[in-house]
């Protein structure tokens, strides 16, 4: 008798436990997506600036590509000090994918625009910064969405 009397008592603290555990995903998911109104568009043009390097010419392209990285940085910083939250790799496959897809898109964009100014197309560097940097910033809303769902998400 007594047996079931802990048995019913154990079902119910466990209950309690996961529930805690859910509402705590939700808030962190509600955090995660909270930033993205500034947060996108600074990384977005913490993106051009890096694709825009070479614009500047080759003996200068290391301020925007320092520039680049002092503003990557800072929205780390800003985001872990508004937001709490000290995200080190993805939530899940969804996030990881998306992330993946980011650096390549950066990469190829970095080599097309050092390409540009080898060939004299300078101008061109520009406008394929903009198009990363409007991809960039879409991409971290996608992100932070997909984040926040994957931590909401009951394993």
């Amino acid at each position: 008798m007594e047996s079931d009397l802990e048995d019913q008592r154990d079902h119910t603290s466990a209950r309690d436990a996961l529930d805690a555990i859910g509402n705590d995903r939700g808030r962190v998911g509600d955090r995660m997506s909270a930033e993205t109104w500034w947060a996108a568009p600074a990384q977005g043009f913490a993106a051009a600036l890096l694709v825009a390097g070479p614009f500047a010419g080759f003996q200068w392209a290391w301020l925007l590509f320092l520039a680049s990285v002092l503003v990557s940085v800072g929205v780390e910083v800003l985001f872990r000090k508004r937001s709490g939250l000290n995200i080190s790799r993805p939530a899940g496959p969804r996030g990881r994918a998306l992330l993946i897809g980011l650096i390549h898109l950066h990469v190829v964009s970095l080599g097309v625009s050092v390409m540009f100014t080898v060939m004299g197309l300078s101008g061109w560097i520009l406008v394929v910064a903009a198009i990363v940097g409007m991809c960039t910033a879409l991409g971290v809303v996608a992100y932070d969405r997909i984040y926040a769902a994957e931590v909401r998400r009951e394993r």
